[in-house]
């Protein structure tokens, strides 16, 4: 099976090299690897020049205004051939394996989309956190209703089969931090998932990143939500729209709290207990145990993979 790379990238010209370089480092070859440059300002497209000797042919590099990582990722997929198309951010990198032990997941026809793990990293590229969480299967009803994660990280874990972009379209234009959840929510109301339980992305965390933009979030996943229960497609979930919108409510509750954005706290958790007073109130004197069980996890998985990230 033939796999194209994608890789959208805005101002990473320091990172984007190890993102390029892991791509074409893989035991599985792939087929090309694919950078949208998003209108940078940095020396991104000098740097991409240099790749470009390094790489030749399979190395294609793709210019356009900034129109924002949506579509940068849709520019990509189109231009692409292969059967398969995977992601990777500019700023995130892979482990040499990590294309051949998911490419083994597609023999099964059902699966539209294989994801694995990551270990999260700072900009000198020292671990942070590991993290292995994820659902595999019929994921659509765990999706909607919003409890836990189902594909993770997938702007830079994911690979999806063509067929799932010529089916259900691409990553929503309007969407920016929740275009990845809206696009495997779609995916799922047709094909299984799976997932890779190893840590085979190295996820960079840092100030510039979309996802501590929390208003963005907040506006996103409302709209993600929006078109999940207009769609006919997901018929057959849209009797749990109650839960799935008390289930955001909440989410969206406890994230303004962390942030100690108290009135937008309130804002949520009010909303969540018009729909289920009862399950608002158990969910708050929950919080506590479930912060103490994420760093649990967390610590869990470090111990667990330690001797594979020395």
């Amino acid at each position: 099976m033939k796999v194209s790379v994608v890789v959208p990238n805005y101002n990473y010209g320091q990172f984007v090299t190890q993102a390029v370089e892991s791509a074409f480092a893989q035991t599985y070859p792939v087929t090309d690897v694919i950078v949208i440059d998003d209108g940078s300002k940095d020396n991104s497209l000098e740097i991409l020049t240099g790749l470009r000797k390094k790489f030749g042919e399979r190395l294609r590099i793709v210019e356009q205004k900034n129109q924002g990582v949506s579509r940068a990722r849709n520019r990509g997929v189109e231009l692409s051939e292969s059967e398969l198309v995977a992601f990777v951010d500019a700023d995130d990198f892979w482990s040499p394996d990590k294309i051949e032990k998911q490419v083994e997941r597609f023999k099964s026809p059902k699966v539209g989309v294989v994801y694995c793990g990551v270990r999260y990293v700072d900009k000198e590229n020292q671990q942070l956190g590991i993290d292995l969480s994820g659902m595999s299967g019929n994921v659509l009803r765990e999706h909607a209703l919003f409890r836990g994660t189902t594909v993770l990280a997938g702007g830079s874990t994911a690979i999806v089969r063509r067929a799932c972009f010529d089916r259900v379209g691409g990553f929503a234009p309007e969407l920016s931090t929740s275009a990845d959840w809206d696009l495997w929510r779609r995916i799922s109301c047709f094909w299984e998932v799976a997932q890779v339980a190893e840590p085979l992305v190295s996820y960079r965390l840092h100030s510039t990143a979309m996802h501590r933009n929390l208003d963005v979030y907040e506006h996103d996943m409302l709209l993600a939500f929006e078109h999940m229960f207009a769609d006919p497609a997901a018929s057959m979930i849209h009797p749990l729209k109650d839960q799935s919108y008390f289930n955001l409510y909440m989410t969206l509750a406890a994230s303004n709290l962390h942030a100690r954005r108290i009135k937008k706290t309130a804002e949520f958790a009010r909303k969540g207990a018009r729909l289920f007073p009862a399950q608002a109130f158990l969910y708050a004197l929950g919080y506590p145990v479930r912060i103490a069980r994420r760093r649990l996890q967390m610590t869990s998985n470090q111990s667990a993979m330690a001797g594979t990230w020395r």
